[in-house]
């Protein structure tokens, strides 16, 4: 009796390999805790103007800067048809509307819009997705992320307000009749607009993560942002009116957006656009003391949130 044979197909007698790898550990560079923050750094910025995502993230970001740079270019146009006006020029650029002290509060309603809307994405994205485990768990540590989340709005912040002072600055050498005359002319108006700009970076960066590091939720944490800028602005605009004295004063101080327009108008050494501003009657450095407090009280919450934070 034969035994019946099966054609088992071409894979017949071919079994399965089993393969010994091994364990082989990670033989690179380690960046340890320096190069996590600074990853960390870099992606926040990168987050901040939608680089690296699809092109809906990039709207807003990219929007609000062109929206910047407008006054500036603006300001440019103007500076070139001064210059071949002469003398009559001269007159329209005495009372032309954008200059160093009066570009901030051209661009402070852009500005404030911008940190609504990223800082949520900063701080808040990783709370509701419920990675912040994963990054404590390395080498990054509580306060590590935090300040390296706020170093990287503030970076974002900088492209955003120091950039236009920048074009403006270059737009009147480069019209100027002798740039190099009118490069030494403007050059001592910069480092007032790097300090200017440099508060209003750490000041608005600052409270606007304190407030977006609160909640997950985006739509909460854009609200709020937008409500402490606008609602108290508004509040000591009415006292101011009412001349309440000091009740009034302290009003003014306790809204961010008066603070910055005062330190903006006393650094500059210009009268200030803001009525509520002028109507207060406050010494320029007390504006300054009040924005050192806002930044150091928001840097101190937002440095208690994260050593709080479940994760």
């Amino acid at each position: 009796m034969t035994t019946p044979s099966f054609d088992r197909g071409p894979d017949a007698g071919r079994g399965g390999s089993i393969y010994d790898l091994g364990y082989r550990g990670y033989e690179g560079v380690r960046l340890g805790r320096r190069g996590a923050i600074s990853a960390l750094l870099t992606h926040s910025v990168r987050t901040a103007y939608g680089l690296g995502r699809n092109a809906r993230s990039k709207i807003v970001p990219v929007g609000l800067l062109v929206l910047a740079l407008l006054p500036s270019l603006l300001a440019l146009g103007l500076l070139a048809l001064i210059s071949t006006l002469g003398a009559p020029g001269e007159a329209i650029e005495a009372i032309s509307p954008i200059k160093y002290a009066t570009l901030f509060p051209l661009i402070a309603v852009i500005v404030f819009l911008f940190c609504s809307a990223q800082a949520p994405e900063l701080f808040g994205r990783d709370q509701g997705s419920g990675v912040l485990p994963l990054y404590f768990s390395r080498a990054v540590g509580r306060l590590d992320y935090a300040a390296a989340r706020v170093l990287g709005l503030y970076l974002s912040l900088a492209i955003l307000v120091l950039v236009p002072y920048i074009v403006l600055l270059l737009g009147r050498v480069l019209v100027a009749a002798d740039p190099v005359e009118g490069l030494s002319e403007e050059l001592p108006s910069l480092p007032v607009a790097f300090l200017v700009g440099a508060i209003i970076i750490a000041l608005v960066g600052s409270l606007s993560a304190a407030i977006a590091s609160m909640t997950s939720r985006r739509a909460y944490s854009t609200a709020a942002i937008i409500g402490v800028f606008l609602i108290p602005n508004i509040g000591a605009a009415l006292l101011v009116e009412l001349e309440t004295g000091v009740v009034g004063q302290i009003a003014v101080l306790l809204s961010p957006a008066d603070v910055l327009d005062g330190v903006n108008a006393f650094l500059f050494d210009a009268r200030p656009d803001n009525v509520t501003v002028r109507r207060a009657g406050i010494d320029g450095w007390v504006y300054l003391a009040a924005a050192a407090a806002w930044i150091v009280g928001t840097l101190a919450l937002l440095a208690r949130r994260y050593r709080n934070i479940e994760a």
